[in-house]
């Protein structure tokens, strides 16, 4: 039964990549699409480079260990890793972020954090932890947070906006730190 599936799915997938590869083959000749007429010289079918001046490319990622409560968030440790980021995850939203930005104050990136495991609210502040069975929720956060590790990043600024759209400072860091923490990537 297993072999089966293995073997439809490898069907389906050879299937849907010919067709993708056909779909390609047919918009790109000019004898089958007539709105794409053929270019003549080498001139005309090189396509022009175009510098994209609004954002740097982020050379790999860092890996934050971001630790404190909800009055106050600090990076105490940072791994540079060579693979690009991988972004946000699908759907992920938070009101707690962190924005790096460059020395002219644009935003390079703006980052969620993921809370949802600590408590989080004002009472709960300075409180031992609640147990729950094999749960443990703490007022003290730390947490790993993965951002993209740009050159021109100056400043790593945490933020928390509250119900009634109040932006909460939490705590800055400079991108020197952060490489200096990173120790260079190795």
């Amino acid at each position: 039964m297993q072999l089966l599936h293995l073997l439809g799915s490898a069907a389906l997938i050879a299937a849907v990549s010919f067709s993708v590869r056909s779909n390609a083959d047919s918009t790109n000749n000019p004898a089958t699409n007539p709105a794409k007429p053929a270019t003549s010289s080498a001139a005309e079918r090189i396509t022009p480079t175009v510098t994209n001046t609004e954002q740097p490319v982020a050379n790999g990622h860092f890996v934050l260990v971001v630790e404190g409560d909800r009055n106050g968030l600090a990076v105490s440790f940072a791994r540079k890793k060579a693979a690009r980021w991988a972004g946000v995850p699908k759907g992920f939203d938070s009101n707690w972020r962190v924005s790096i930005q460059d020395n002219n104050g644009a935003e390079l990136a703006d980052v969620p954090l993921d809370v949802r495991p600590f408590a989080t609210d004002a009472r709960s502040l300075g409180r031992g932890p609640r147990v729950n069975g094999c749960y443990v929720v703490d007022s003290k956060i730390g947490l790993l947070l993965n951002v993209p590790a740009y050159a021109a990043a100056q400043t790593y600024e945490f933020t928390r906006t509250e119900v009634d759209g109040t932006k909460v400072a939490l705590g800055t860091m400079s991108g020197n730190a952060v490489r200096e923490l990173s120790g260079g990537g190795r």
